[in-house]
């Protein structure tokens, strides 16, 4: 899929489902989960076991339906190695230029992490497409409210800490999608019943993205 393409699936679900931690076993049962629910981006962070592996795993299964990323990219060989296994966007906790770049280079959407109005518009500047704004939590919403006065055309994703209640708030603020973690995807998905109580979480994190459309 192109750039654009990958935009649209990520902006149809305004949820980046974050995958954090070794679900290699179970990675393509929890991801359906997601899917069935109306999530439609689903990141694997390079620093969980066997992140390659299930991106590979992942794209093959789900790359028509999910745009899949790689997260917490923090080289330019990793940019390479993820698109290598099939991620089309890249995130990372910073900003880094070299990172950006390289993304772009290989026709990747690329979603750095910032923090400050600074670090947006250097990002921007690079060829960033949209603005991982991390740590949100520390913030909240009002900060997304505030960034879209002096910057209001860009696209804001809040990550961190992220609920079904604060994300009303974001969206209702103009955030353009969530990076969601362990608030939704957790360890609980291997013990007995965690498919299940995955799929609750995910309802919820979809009706609070409809109810905010609403």
């Amino acid at each position: 899929m192109h750039e654009k393409q990958i935009l649209e699936q990520i902006e149809a679900g305004k949820l980046v489902a974050i995958l954090r931690g070794d679900y290699g076993a179970i990675v393509e049962d929890l991801v359906a989960v997601l899917a069935d629910a109306g999530i439609t981006a689903v990141e694997v962070t390079l620093n969980s076991p066997g992140a390659l592996a299930s991106i590979t795993q992942l794209a093959q299964r789900f790359g028509g339906q999910l745009a899949v990323g790689a997260g917490t990219v923090l080289r330019t060989t990793e940019v390479e190695q993820a698109a290598a296994a099939g991620a089309r966007f890249i995130v990372s906790p910073n900003r880094d230029v070299r990172v950006i770049e390289m993304t772009k280079r290989l026709g990747l959407v690329s979603l750095p992490g910032c923090f400050t109005p600074s670090e947006i518009v250097e990002a921007l500047d690079a060829g960033a497409d949209a603005l991982k704004i991390f740590p949100a939590n520390t913030l909240g919403p009002g900060y997304v409210k505030a960034l879209r006065g002096p910057l209001p055309n860009l696209r804001f994703v809040p990550t961190g800490g992220v609920t079904p209640e604060t994300a009303r708030e974001y969206l209702a603020v103009g955030a353009w999608a969530l990076g969601v973690g362990s608030e939704l995807v957790s360890a609980d998905v291997k013990a007995e019943g965690g498919l299940a109580r995955l799929q609750t979480r995910a309802a919820a994190f979809v009706a609070a993205v409809k109810g905010a459309r609403a």
